[in-house]
C-alpha cells in the first residue's frame, strides 16, 4: 500500500476571504509570537551549547598548560640531581670544527620556559559575526515540485532519479537545503538503492534502481527537520518501468510495418507553421511531451506536441539582429523549468525564452553576450550549468543559469592534441558527469567536470565506432551515446563511458570498407536551400541533431530532407 496527501496543506492557513481575513491575520500574528519565542529559545540553546563547549575546551587547555609545566619542572629536577652527582653528560660542542672537546663543567638544561597558546589555522573568531542567521522563508510542499527522467519511463536495472525543487509560499525556488525529504515507493521490494540526497541548494535528488517491469507510484513528502512533512505538489507520481532499450529495433522496421511518422511535414491549423527548412537542433522538455526545434532555414523556433501526433503548437522568431530576432539558430536546450536556450549562430549570442505549456507560448526573456564566435551545440545540466560550443574560438564556455548566466569557466583551445578542439560541434554529459565534446576532427573528446582532458572516443573513418563529422551527440538515461555521424549519413550508438560500439542505423549506400581500409564518406553536402533530395534515396541524407525523450522516443533531424525521423 501507499499513502496519499489527505492532511490539510500548510499553505491553506494563508488563504482567506474578506470575512475571514481579520481572524486569519490574527491567527498568523499569534503563530508569529509563538515562533518568535521558539526561535529565541533555539538561538539561546545554540549559543549556550557552543559557550559550554568553549568553556570545556578552556578547561582542557588550562589542564594541558599545568601538565606541561609539571613535566618540565620534573625533568629539570632530575637533571639537577645528575649534575650535582657528577653523572650528567656535558653540553655538546656548538662548533665541533673549532672546539677541540666538550667543556666538562658546562651543561645544557633539558627544559626551557616556552609554554604558549596557539589558536590554530581555523580561528572562528572572525566568523562569529556570520554565525547563524534568521530566515523568514520556509519550504511549502504544495509549491514544491518534482522533475526528472524517472517521471517518464525507467528501465530495469538502470539508475533513475527525480529532482525535488523546494519552493517558498510564493512559489520561488529556495537556495538552501536542510528540509526533511521522505520518499516511498508503492512496491519497495521491487526497487533497490532508494536514496534521498540533499544538494544544499534547494534541490533534493531522489534516486532508485527498478528491478521489475510494471507501473508503480512514488510518493515524496517534504517538511522541516524532525517532522513528517507534507506531500509534494502532484504526488503521488506514476512510475513506469520497462525492460532495457533494444537498440537493434532502431532502423530495422519490417517491410510490412507501418512507417514511423515524420515530423515537419504537416502544417498547423492556420497553415502558417509546421514545415521545416534545415532543422539543426532539438531538445525535449523534462516531461518528454514537447519537442523544441531550431528551424534554421526559417530563422525561427518551433514546438511540437508528441502526445498529439507530433502536432506543431508554437512558433517564435524571424530573421534579424533585434533582441527578439534570430539569424540561423543552431542548437537548443530546455531546462527543468521550461527555460529555452538557443545558440543564435550568425548573431554570435545566446537567446533565452520561457515556454508556457498551458498556452503553448514562447516568450523572449533575455540575450546572453560573451564574445561568442559562431556558437553551436548547447546543453543545460541538472545542476543548472549551460555549456556552449563556441565553435569559432575552439572552446566550450560554461555559465550558471541559477546565477543569472554568470560565467563559470571555459576549456579547450585550437588544435588536435589532448584537450584541444577544432570547431566544437556538440556537447553532452554522461552518467559519471564527464563532459563529451564532438568536433570537426571527427572524434569526441572527454573531459572531467572541471574541463581537464581525459581521453578520446572515435577516429575518422567508416567502420563501426569511427566517425565522419559528428554533428550532434546526446546521452540517454541508460548512458547510451547517440551520435549523428553526419558525413557517413548514419546514427551510431556507443557506450557513453568507454566509447564501445553498440548499434547503428542509416548510412551511405556505398559498399562498406574491407578489413584494414579506412575509406571515408564524402563530406556533408552543400545542397541549395530547399532542393529536394533524389527520390531513389529514401534514407537519411544529413542527420544534424538527435534527442532521446524520457519515454524512450528517439528523434533525428535531417538537415537536407527537412524532416525529423522518429524511432
Amino acid at each position: 500500500g501507499y499513502w496519499r496527501a489527505v492532511s490539510p496543506r500548510r499553505i491553506d492557513a494563508l488563504y482567506c476571504t474578506r470575512e475571514t481575513a481579520g481572524d486569519t491575520a490574527r491567527k498568523i500574528l499569534a503563530d508569529i509570537e509563538t515562533r518568535c519565542e521558539a526561535a529565541r529559545q533555539e538561538v539561546s540553546t545554540a549559543i549556550t551549547e557552543r559557550i559550554e563547549a568553549l568553556q570545556e575546551r578552556q578547561k582542557e587547555l588550562i589542564a594541558s598548560i599545568d601538565r606541561v609545566a609539571k613535566q618540565k619542572a620534573h625533568a629539570l629536577d632530575l637533571q639537577l640531581q645528575t649534575i650535582e652527582a657528577g653523572t650528567c653528560p656535558p653540553a655538546p660542542m656548538e662548533n665541533p670544527e673549532t672546539d677541540p672537546e666538550p667543556d666538562p663543567d658546562r651543561y645544557l638544561l633539558c627544559a626551557d620556559a616556552a609554554i604558549d597558546f596557539k589558536i590554530g589555522e581555523e580561528d572562528f573568531l572572525e566568523k562569529i559575526p556570520d554565525f547563524g542567521s534568521i530566515t523568514e522563508v520556509s519550504t511549502y510542499a504544495s509549491r514544491t515540485f518534482a522533475r526528472g527522467p524517472a517521471l517518464g519511463v525507467s528501465k530495469i536495472g538502470n539508475l533513475s532519479y527525480v529532482w525535488v525543487y523546494a519552493c517558498d509560499k510564493d512559489g520561488a525556488r529556495r537556495s538552501e537545503g536542510g528540509d526533511n525529504v521522505v520518499a516511498e515507493l508503492s512496491a519497495p521490494e521491487l526497487f533497490e538503492n532508494l536514496e534521498v540526497e540533499d544538494m544544499k541548494d534547494g534541490r533534493y535528488k531522489v534516486s532508485f534502481v527498478p528491478t521489475q517491469e510494471g507501473s508503480y507510484t512514488l510518493n515524496i513528502k517534504i517538511g522541516k527537520k524532525d517532522t513528517e512533512g507534507e506531500a509534494l505538489r502532484g504526488a503521488p507520481f506514476n512510475i513506469v518501468v520497462q525492460p532495457p532499450t533494444k537498440l537493434e529495433k532502431f532502423g530495422a522496421e519490417a517491410e510490412d510495418q507501418e512507417p514511423k511518422p515524420r515530423i515537419g511535414e504537416a502544417l498547423d491549423p492556420t497553415g502558417t507553421f509546421g514545415n521545416l527548412l534545415h532543422p539543426s537542433g532539438m531538445d525535449f522538455d523534462h516531461s518528454g511531451r514537447f519537442l523544441f526545434v531550431s528551424d534554421q532555414g526559417n530563422h525561427r523556433l518551433q514546438v511540437f506536441d508528441t502526445s498529439a501526433e507530433h502536432a506543431p503548437v508554437s512558433v517564435f522568431g524571424k530573421k534579424g539582429l533585434g533582441s527578439h530576432e534570430l539569424d540561423s539558430p543552431c542548437d537548443i536546450a530546455v531546462d527543468n523549468e521550461h527555460r529555452v536556450i538557443v545558440t543564435d549562430l550568425l548573431n554570435h549570442r545566446l537567446q533565452v525564452y520561457m515556454f508556457y505549456p498551458r498556452t503553448f507560448e514562447l516568450r523572449f526573456v533575455r540575450t546572453v553576450e560573451h564574445d561568442f564566435d559562431f556558437p553551436k551545440g548547447v546543453i543545460v545540466t541538472d545542476d543548472g550549468l549551460v555549456m556552449v560550443c563556441d565553435s569559432g574560438h575552439h572552446k566550450v564556455k560554461v555559465f550558471n543559469v541559477k546565477e543569472d548566466f554568470a560565467f563559470v569557466r571555459e576549456f579547450g583551445s585550437f588544435g588536435t592534441g589532448e584537450g584541444e578542439l577544432h570547431m566544437p560541434l556538440s556537447v553532452a554529459v554522461n552518467r559519471a558527469g564527464e563532459i563529451l565534446v564532438s568536433d570537426s576532427s571527427d572524434r569526441i573528446s572527454v573531459f572531467d567536470k572541471e574541463g581537464t582532458f581525459l581521453r578520446w572516443i572515435g577516429a575518422k573513418g567508416r567502420k563501426d565506432g569511427c566517425l565522419n563529422y559528428p554533428a550532434c551527440i546526446a546521452v540517454s538515461d541508460e548512458d547510451h551515446l547517440y551520435v549523428c555521424d553526419q558525413g557517413n549519413r548514419r546514427v551510431q550508438v556507443l557506450d557513453a563511458s568507454d566509447g564501445r560500439f553498440l548499434h547503428k542505423w542509416g548510412g551511405s549506400a556505398k559498399k562498406p570498407p574491407q578489413e584494414g581500409e579506412e575509406e571515408e564518406a564524402p563530406p556533408p553536402g552543400d545542397d541549395e536551400e530547399g532542393e529536394a533530395p533524389p527520390p531513389e534515396d529514401p534514407g537519411m541524407l544529413r542527420p544534424s541533431s538527435i534527442v532521446v525523450s524520457s519515454s524512450g522516443l528517439v528523434v533525428v533531424a535531417d538537415y537536407d530532407r527537412h524532416v525529423l525521423w522518429t524511432h
